[in-house]
């Protein structure tokens, strides 16, 4: 038999069905452990480098050398919200609630606001105002000089997604399976549309001719009328979620998908082609017709347009979200508490620079999904004998008898107790 998609290597059956579900809310970005581990998308300003770790620090360095000019240290994780810039100042959220606002220079605290909820969505500053969601559930708008409040919209689920602006709108999802239109001046709600699963976006939303691309973890791509709040496609891509936004660049559409392809698009969702890894896959950006993008393999990724690998830079922990590029070089933080300036034509280090702690740990990518399969009884019983967790339930199909099982698919950074099977590496337990 042809090897599964799901990770079947050891065992070959002749299956009728097979289904993978996810059975539990995406709580794993939650349970990431304090250390010097670097989760987010590095900001470029005037000179200067920021971005936030694990362990609790905001770093400012110098962008060509690497020097380290200032740190500011907050009360809990600095982790997946990325910061932002407007005159001056930087904002950035932390998962000890608050949101903050830094001086650029000296790295001095201008305010914070206080949530109810850890802040892991990247805020945008327009018009003076700045925006951003929360795990209380509250999307909010601050005056960016303050920090007062101005409003506040709420929602039934928690905000991990970033915040997308266009024409006044601000348009954002949430963990209770919308996708929200709001009216940027008084956060009156203008549309709201309905998926299947969360809606974590790390990343803007792709707009083209007034026109979104929304990714969803229901793995469906789909195109809405940013007017309207209507559906004109939708179209299935992944098997894990699809948590990154969509880019576009020129008439292409680059979707990173959670089970490790980079999808590229014509602007009607047919695949031209795609890049395959072995694990999650962070927003990429292009550059001189170029791909660049990182994932959790360990590997950063160079490729062509035509998907072929230029060049790729191993570290030693997994990297995960959009690089930037900046006077072609590419920059990028890992778990292996490292923050990387890489060449971009040749992928050769410049230079690196270590935080303070060890690496962060986690619950691996595909925890909590679940692998529904139809297969003959004999084939069934053999995988009882390797004391796998079934759940089997029996139906007759004309001639032969087969038999639904249920196993619990999970991959983590941990072994559990009660005889699961789980493993630390890059296969992948079922």
């Amino acid at each position: 038999m042809e090897e599964s998609s799901f990770g079947f290597d050891e065992f070959s059956v002749e299956m009728g069905d097979f289904q993978l579900r996810k059975v539990k809310k995406f709580d794993r970005l939650w349970r990431i452990t304090t250390g010097g581990s670097i989760d987010q998308y590095p900001l470029i300003h005037n000179g200067k480098i920021y971005f936030g770790s694990l362990n609790h620090n905001l770093y400012c360095l110098d962008v060509r050398t690497g020097e380290f000019v200032w740190k500011f240290k907050a009360r809990g994780r600095i982790g997946i919200s990325s910061p932002a810039e407007s005159n001056g100042i930087i904002y950035i959220g932390s998962y000890d609630q608050n949101m903050y606002a830094i001086d650029a220079e000296s790295g001095e605290m201008r305010w914070k606001f206080f949530t109810r909820g850890e802040i892991l969505s990247s805020p945008v500053v327009r018009n003076e105002n700045v925006y951003f969601g929360s795990k209380d559930k509250n999307f909010f708008a601050l005056d960016a000089r303050t920090g007062e409040l101005k409003w506040k919209f709420r929602t039934m689920g928690e905000i991990l997604s970033d915040v997308t602006i266009f024409n006044e709108k601000i348009l954002f999802g949430s963990y209770d399976k919308n996708f929200y239109c709001l009216d940027a001046e008084t956060g009156a709600l203008i549309w709201k549309f309905r998926t299947d699963q969360e809606v974590v976006n790390s990343g803007q939303f792709a707009i083209l001719d007034n026109h979104i691309y929304l990714s969803c973890f229901d793995n469906y791509l789909r195109k809405i009328d940013i007017n309207s709040g209507f559906e004109i496609w939708k179209k299935k891509f992944a098997q894990y979620g699809l948590s990154c936004g969509t880019v576009i660049y020129k008439d292409l559409l680059l979707l990173p998908a959670r089970d490790g392809n980079m999808f590229v698009l014509d602007l009607d969702g047919n695949i031209k082609w795609k890049f395959s890894t072995t694990k999650p896959i962070g927003t990429p950006v292009v550059h001189n017709e170029k791909v660049y993008f990182t994932s959790e393999d360990m590997n950063f990724y160079c490729l062509s347009l035509e998907g072929k690998v230029v060049w790729k830079y191993k570290t030693q922990g997994f990297t995960w979200w959009k690089p930037a590029i900046f006077q072609d070089r590419v920059y990028f933080g890992s778990y292996d508490c490292f923050f990387y300036a890489l060449d971009a034509e040749t992928g050769t280090l410049v230079w690196k620079f270590r935080t303070q702690g060890s690496p962060s740990t986690g619950p691996g990518p595909y925890e909590g999904y679940e692998l529904s399969i139809t297969a003959p009884k004999q084939e069934v019983k053999e995988l009882k004998k390797k004391s796998y967790e079934l759940d089997m339930t029996e139906e007759k199909q004309q001639d032969s008898t087969f038999y639904k099982s249920r196993i619990t698919y999970q991959v983590s950074t941990q072994y559990r107790e009660k005889g699961k099977y789980q493993i630390d590496s890059d296969e992948e337990a079922f």
